[in-house]
């Protein structure tokens, strides 16, 4: 071992000083890009590859009129037990593509450019996948929230997925196509309304209603998720032993109303069966240990349901870089 001794330390000193005169080391500072990559996300579930995609997000303005039966204190507890800020909860949109192997099936359509400037960037972010619109099979609508169903039309009037079969749930189609129930509909609901016929008038001959519990396309078969909507609809995508389920909204934020199921959002539409619902599904999922996916859970939105006391936590599958 070589002992350090002041003239030695010193020697060093002028070294690396004669070192620096000759090689500089300073760096010009690089540019910050100022935006993010594209997001999207794959992964496998059986021989099917999977692709989510963020369409962007919601600000929440106000937390006691986005959970409404509870007081702020009680929401806001929850945020800071969840490391997000209270003035910032962020609700983002996460449509699906399922590759069969032999078809292409979209769930939900996210805004197009029908949305706010956070929103309606799905088709971006396909289109940085390698995804034409004009390729996909089936579009499978969750229900008719206009989060999930403006993407099928652009503002000004074309399809977005022109050669794509529709398929949505018949009860559902029969709620808000029905004029007699529309007209009963609370006040918040009729821009809804109003965009329901906007979409699906010009196609309403060829959009095919299905039932609960009937396979749509090999391996992809419609859940009984009502509440959040009239006709609301989950799914389980299953190829060889392994199985996802897209619980669309079954529950918003999973931090807020996974953890806290009880929790009202304003959205849910007939709040009792959305309760009942929600537990029937995510106890399901913590049972089978299944891997999900949920509309509005941070990007990319796959992961795990456990059972927490009266609630469920929610934990992301680990990242895959090889498919």
């Amino acid at each position: 071992m070589t002992a350090l001794t002041r003239r030695g330390l010193l020697g060093s000193a002028a070294v690396v000083a004669a070192g620096s005169l000759i090689a500089p080391t300073a760096h010009a500072a690089a540019p910050a890009s100022g935006k993010q990559v594209p997001g999207f996300y794959r992964y496998k579930i059986g021989d099917f590859e999977v692709t989510t995609f963020n369409d962007g997000f919601v600000k929440v303005p106000k937390l006691d009129a986005f959970v409404v039966n509870q007081p702020l204190d009680a929401i806001q507890k929850v945020l800071e037990e969840s490391f997000i800020p209270k003035d910032d909860v962020r609700v983002q949109f996460n449509p699906l593509l399922v590759n069969t192997g032999s078809k292409l099936v979209l769930f939900d359509s996210g805004f197009g450019d029908n949305g706010a400037a956070t929103q309606g960037q799905m088709l971006t972010n396909m289109a940085a996948a390698g995804i034409d619109p004009k390729a996909i099979d089936v579009v499978v609508i969750s229900h008719f929230h206009g989060d999930h169903i403006s993407g099928l039309r652009a503002k000004a009037g074309s399809a977005n997925f022109p050669n794509a079969e529709i398929m949505v749930a018949a009860e559902e189609w029969a709620w808000w196509t029905n004029d007699s129930e529309t007209s009963k509909a609370a006040d918040v609901w009729k821009g809804q309304i109003a965009n329901v016929k906007r979409v699906f008038e010009p196609i309403a001959n060829d959009v095919k209603r299905f039932e609960y519990g009937k396979e749509l396309v090999t391996g992809i078969t419609a859940i009984d998720a009502r509440g959040h909507s009239p006709g609301h609809a989950a799914f389980v995508i299953a190829s060889g032993n392994a199985k996802l389920m897209y619980i669309a909204d079954v529950t918003n934020h999973p931090a807020i109303f996974a953890r806290h199921p009880e929790f009202r959002l304003w959205a849910d539409m007939i709040p009792d069966l959305a309760l009942t619902n929600r537990r029937k599904l995510l106890d399901m999922l913590a049972a089978e240990r299944m891997p999900m996916t949920g509309y509005h859970y941070p990007f990319p939105a796959v992961g795990y349901i456990a059972k927490r006391g009266d609630g469920y936590d929610f934990h992301p599958a680990s990242w895959q870089p090889v498919l």
